[in-house]
């Protein structure tokens, strides 16, 4: 595998006037999509604030992981683009130049659950996929936040732990500066050839699920995609 991969209530409740029936809390809206952007060029400079007269950071297109440069877009201002990066810290953002980038719509959207090691998968605001899923344990924690896809990797051997397929993420472990087979410490979602460790805190921050799932995801989910981890 490539290199490159974690009291209130009660006063509400004693409000409402007599006979009234309380409302239900509304469901989370999940937008029908989002932007993201590719690097048209050889690297990007990210500054902390479009005015800003030096970068804080170049990044090189393509990545260490043979991928194209993207980005998921947080909010736009004229020629300038606020994007999520693929860097530590977790959460991290910036602003490029809108000319060094293409646009593109991206109608999925992920968000694993850690409590209850749950991946469900968004089209369009509408549910695709609901699965189980296997996550960080409690010493090396699977990371909370707002993430997207840097890259795609299908492994030479089906075989290892990886499975047939892995998605780096944008997240980085807050235990490991780097994993076994290099790279700075980047979280994946990828396969599992163990079904055991399904639904279960197995892992060093990586998520896991199935084959046949990830292969599903192989063939829809494309660079930048957003993937929220929450607890």
């Amino acid at each position: 595998m490539r290199r490159g991969f974690a009291a209130g209530s009660i006063v509400a409740l004693l409000a409402i006037p007599a006979g009234a029936a309380a409302r239900p809390t509304p469901k989370p809206q999940v937008p029908r999509s989002v932007l993201v952007a590719y690097a048209t060029g050889r690297s990007v400079q990210v500054f902390n604030a479009p005015r800003a007269r030096q970068p804080l950071v170049t990044l090189a297109s393509p990545t260490e992981d043979g991928a194209a440069l993207s980005f998921l877009v947080r909010g736009t201002r004229p020629g300038w683009l606020r994007v999520f990066l693929p860097t530590r810290p977790n959460g991290s953002t910036g602003w490029v130049r809108r000319s060094r980038v293409r646009i593109y719509v991206d109608d999925y959207r992920l968000r694993i659950d850690l409590r209850l090691r749950r991946l469900t998968v968004w089209k369009r605001g509408i549910v695709t996929e609901i699965d189980r899923v296997g996550v960080g344990k409690a010493v090396t924690p699977t990371p909370a936040g707002t993430y997207y896809v840097v890259s795609r990797v299908q492994p030479l051997d089906a075989s290892t732990v990886y499975g047939s397929f892995a998605f780096g993420l944008s997240a980085h472990s807050n235990v490991f500066r780097s994993f076994g087979f290099g790279g700075d410490g980047r979280i994946g979602l990828h396969g599992t050839n163990d079904s055991r460790t399904i639904g279960r805190e197995v892992s060093h921050g990586c998520i896991r699920t199935t084959n046949p799932t990830i292969l599903r995801l192989a063939r829809v989910i494309p660079l930048g995609t957003p993937v929220e981890i929450v607890r």
